[in-house]
């Protein structure tokens, strides 16, 4: 566990401006993100959380780092900085994602051997293998790509339910704030509600809210131990 407290110094903001128009409500905005960027990091005990704001993001948002550095970054899009409950919602969901140490070991494994699979059937093309051995190399690379989509949808409802968790850690109430950041999700296409979902990384926004709403339990774990 970390025994040096947390730095607040250490959380970063900065900011992208387009290149034609400037964002309305920044100034606003941004001590108000930074004070709960603070509080996140700190009930995670990172060490260091870099937020940038980007306008072609518009309201996405991903979480990205670097082993070089130890810096967690979070990227927001600029059209959340209009709504302040999902700003709180994705922020604390992105930083949730760092703190469970997301995409890095276990979908990594499951990409490569994917990766790896696929090689191998197009190796056994290239070589005039059997069909048997290419259609079997090729089964094993959807396998465990699906595999992997679904070792990340699970990630995806962890970041939900531990952000709750964090948010309500910087004095918020989490419940209502995962709630109607998650309510104002775009329904995903009939396609991908009946079937689709199955090869994505993400569950559909239904399934994010039941979740939610059945009170799903949520690891307690720090970037840092």
């Amino acid at each position: 566990m970390r025994t040096t407290p947390f730095d607040p110094t250490a959380v970063q903001l900065s900011y992208a401006p387009p290149a034609a128009e400037a964002v309305s409500g920044l100034p606003d905005t941004m001590p108000g993100l930074a004070e709960l960027t603070s509080a996140l990091a700190c009930a995670v005990q990172a060490p260091a959380v870099l937020v940038t704001i980007d306008p072609d993001l518009l309201d996405g948002a991903l979480a990205y780092g670097s082993d070089c550095d130890g810096v967690s970054r979070v990227v927001l899009g600029a059209e959340l900085l209009a709504d302040e409950m999902r700003l709180r919602g994705v922020l604390a969901h992105e930083i949730a994602h760092h703190a469970l140490r997301h995409g890095q070991g276990a979908v990594r494994w499951w990409d490569g051997a994917a990766n790896a699979a696929l090689a191998a059937a197009l190796v056994a093309i290239v070589a005039g293998l059997p069909l048997a051995a290419i259609l079997g190399a090729a089964a094993a690379a959807i396998a465990l790509r699906l595999i992997s989509g679904r070792v990340q949808r699970l990630e995806e409802y962890d970041a939900d339910t531990y952000s709750v968790r964090l948010l309500e850690a910087a004095g918020l109430d989490g419940h209502a704030i995962v709630t109607a950041t998650l309510a104002a999700i775009p329904q995903e296409s009939r396609w991908y509600r009946v079937l689709g979902w199955i090869a994505g990384s993400h569950p559909t926004p239904d399934a994010r809210r039941r979740a939610i709403a059945s009170g799903r339990w949520a690891p307690a774990v720090g970037i840092r131990s």
